[in-house]
């Protein structure tokens, strides 16, 4: 079942993939680095990161390459149990980069989440592209 769990839970978890669509959009790295736990990882086909120094470092390194990013996603599933969920987005980027060059990717999250302190936050996203355009 892709949605099971209470319903407050799953409609906090889609606030946490809200917020981090918005703070990826707007470039806000301390929005973005609030939805991970202390120790959360970010896993894509390029890099391999665990916690919120190493977070912040790779979000400084792709942001000094993007003047604009557009981010939209779409959640697939939700499964709530107890402080624990697994969870399923698609993502699709857009990226004006500051080169002039646009990069386009849609990906999929396979994501762990952890409920501290009464909010959920991102203990593990494994990212993998399904479609990447490079810039011309």
């Amino acid at each position: 079942m892709p949605f099971t769990g209470p319903r407050e839970d799953r409609d906090a978890i889609r606030e946490l993939y809200a917020t981090y669509g918005d703070a990826s959009t707007c470039g806000d790295t301390e929005r973005f680095l609030a939805c991970f736990a202390e120790d959360g990882q970010w896993n894509t086909h390029i890099f391999q990161r665990t916690g919120k120094a190493e977070l912040r470092a790779q979000w400084d390194q792709l942001w000094a390459g993007f003047e604009r990013v557009g981010f939209l996603g779409e959640v697939g599933s939700i499964e709530v149990e107890g402080d624990a969920a697994c969870c399923r987005c698609v993502a699709r980027e857009i990226v004006l980069l500051k080169t002039g060059g646009v990069y386009k990717l849609i990906g999929q999250y396979t994501d762990r989440l952890v409920r501290q302190n009464g909010a959920w936050l991102f203990a593990q996203r494994d990212y993998r592209p399904i479609v990447e355009e490079l810039p011309a």
